[in-house]
């Protein structure tokens, strides 16, 4: 995928930004230190990817890892983390990756068109490693989010 005019450092802002209005939003959750650009996540996630086209076209990907899906999981849904079972935790990572790329391209394209297709969510290793990826230390592990996108040919 060509990469887009946008710059890097505005990218990177309007994701911090987005991510830390949806945590705080969707699931009550504060980073707990400074989010920092680092390689994609190791080991065993919970992600998801919300591909995107209109102004611009790409996707963004998102990956929890440590207790982050459980916990996420469970301010979200309003429910006690032990009743949180795995298919909630893709469904949480899922809207999340809807509503982070929202709050995102909001921010980047305020007047651009927008179509974000069903997020697809996984258990598994984190894909899309040649990516920069910001990453927000949580009380209970970790989110980490990158973003890839181009102009509308």
């Amino acid at each position: 995928m060509a990469e887009t005019r946008l710059e890097p450092a505005l990218m990177r802002r309007a994701l911090e930004e987005a991510a830390l209005e949806v945590l705080e939003t969707m699931c009550f959750e504060y980073p707990v230190d400074e989010a920092r650009e680092d390689g994609p996540p190791e080991g065993e996630v919970t992600g998801a990817v919300a591909r995107f086209e209109g102004s611009l076209r790409g996707e963004l990907r998102v990956a929890l890892s440590g207790g982050a899906p459980r916990r996420l999981a469970a301010a979200f849904l309003g429910i006690d983390e032990e009743e949180v079972r795995a298919q909630d935790e893709l469904l949480m990572a899922a809207e999340l990756a809807n509503m982070l790329c929202g709050a995102t391209m909001s921010r980047l394209e305020p007047q651009g068109r927008l179509r974000i297709a069903a997020p697809e969510a996984s258990h598994g290793r984190c894909g899309c490693t040649e990516r920069s990826w910001v990453r927000f230390p949580l009380e209970q592990g970790e989110m980490a989010v990158t973003l890839c996108c181009e102009e509308e040919a």
